[in-house]
């Protein structure tokens, strides 16, 4: 597979090591179709398809794929690294460990190959804490990782064992106390002095490159997690739209430049359901848009995906968290997810993040926060339980390859459906049966049709093999 370019070294990694599934998957033959599917009793089970030509008539209009029609590059798949994952894994012994670890990164497992970060404390911390809390270090002398060198920096360099080159980008959730108008983690807003300013920069600056001396490639940064929020007992900090503009204009970007930061700029993570209120104001300024990379949208603020790729069509964008959901882990909430995912993805989201990876079985954070997670850890037992919205990612990640783009895809009995094609050539279609019976559907393509039997209440993949 030729390599793709990208401005950066992580995006060229990321599709290295794609090469390395599409080897793995090579055990099939090379013209029969792989369809996945699951149900809340029976995840991941692979599906007989009955394939006859399209001469003989369907029972219904067929799902057709065109990718002659395609949109948005796929830059891939992830979750979040919190220290609380981390925590719960160290109740595994080493086996579980390793096999939990295997079967969300590598390759022959869900395969994500991009990963989320906090810099500082997140709400998923195990307490409160910044890389500088000196009052006043605006040289930031006293700048550290050493914190993450016992939670988050293991727990990448973990997943980089099945995923070497896994790319992460990272946001704050509170700049450093003494930044902010009311001198704490939660609430309060960031100042808006030049010197502080100037140093919110330097800080992240040292941020990117403290970790990529620990040996991780971070390829983005953004200046701050959920701005408009700040009545949460969790680290926040408020921002106006137009303190954001100026910061990544005047200070962030020019830092970065400086210091010889090779790193890219996002905007994120927004909440805001339009796109008038933050990023217009930073994207019309003909300064500050060539600075800015993409935009990254969380849960809440998903209505904007559409309204952004037409207004600024040349910018990625990114889901940067599902929805959290409050820790009951049911199907229902997966096949939410799933179909959250095929949604974000039609309008333009060119990677997608679940939020926690791993929690323990009390599904909690230190703050009280009742979330879903990946995967579930037993202390008791010492066991791993793969929740609904583990599958509700595989489907997608382990088959929608970075680099590929989807593509256009009509007709067939469901409403949630999306189609995409990898750089190998295989098209891959994403689809929910939300009902409750079984459903005859037909996928028809240059000649052949694919007849499936799908279940009720199910997420389904099928991967049809590439064509001259």
């Amino acid at each position: 597979m030729s390599l793709l370019f990208q401005r950066t070294a992580s995006y060229v990694a990321i599709l290295l090591f794609a090469s390395s599934l599409l080897c793995a998957q090579s055990a099939r033959k090379a013209n029969t179709p792989l369809w996945i599917s699951s149900t809340a009793s029976h995840p991941w089970q692979q599906m007989p398809v009955e394939i006859f030509h399209s001469s003989v008539s369907p029972t219904a209009e067929p799902i057709r794929l065109n990718d002659k029609t395609a949109y948005q590059q796929m830059d891939g798949f992830g979750s979040c690294f919190n220290e609380l994952g981390w925590e719960a894994l160290q109740a595994l012994d080493e086996p579980a460990r390793e096999k939990a670890l295997h079967d969300l990164f590598a390759p022959d497992g869900a395969n994500f190959t991009l990963g989320r970060m906090p810099i500082g404390a997140n709400d998923f911390s195990l307490g409160w804490y910044s890389l500088d809390e000196m009052p006043g270090d605006y040289e930031m002398k006293n700048f550290s990782v050493e914190h993450d060198r016992k939670t988050l920096i293991p727990f990448i360099h973990a997943a980089m064992k099945y995923q070497p080159q896994l790319g992460i980008w990272a946001v704050p959730w509170s700049p450093p106390t003494w930044m902010k108008t009311n001198g704490d983690y939660k609430g309060g807003a960031m100042k808006d002095d030049p010197q502080t300013l100037s140093s919110y920069a330097l800080y992240l600056s040292k941020f990117v490159q403290a970790y990529r001396n620990e040996g991780v490639q971070l390829y983005a940064i953004m200046p701050q997690n959920e701005p408009k929020y700040s009545n949460n007992n969790y680290p926040q900090a408020v921002w106006s739209a137009e303190l954001m503009h100026l910061f990544m204009r005047d200070y962030l970007a020019p830092r970065l430049k400086q210091d010889k930061v090779p790193v890219e700029i996002w905007q994120g993570t927004m909440v805001s359901k339009t796109v008038e209120e933050f990023i217009q104001p930073s994207l019309d300024d003909p300064r500050t848009n060539p600075l800015i990379k993409g935009i990254a949208y969380q849960w809440a603020g998903r209505e904007a995906f559409l309204a952004t790729h037409q207004r600024y069509p040349d910018k990625k964008l990114m889901q940067s968290e599902t929805e959290c959901n409050d820790g009951a882990n049911t199907w229902q909430q997966g096949l939410g997810t799933f179909n959250e995912i095929i949604d974000d993805t039609n309008h333009y989201a060119g990677s997608y993040f679940y939020w926690n990876t791993v929690l323990n079985e009390e599904n909690k954070s230190h703050w009280g926060w009742h979330q879903n997670s990946l995967i579930t850890v037993d202390r008791a037992t010492r066991t791993v339980r793969y929740n609904p919205e583990y599958y509700s990612m595989k489907h997608f990640s382990a088959y929608v390859l970075p680099g590929a783009h989807r593509i256009a895809v009509g007709g067939g009995p469901f409403h949630r459906i999306v189609g995409f094609r990898n750089l190998s050539g295989n098209e891959v279609v994403e689809f929910a049966n939300e009902g409750n019976d079984n459903v005859e559907a037909t996928i028809e393509r240059k000649g052949i049709a694919y007849r499936l039997i799908v279940p009720a209440q199910s997420m389904n993949t099928v991967i049809l093999p590439a064509t001259k």
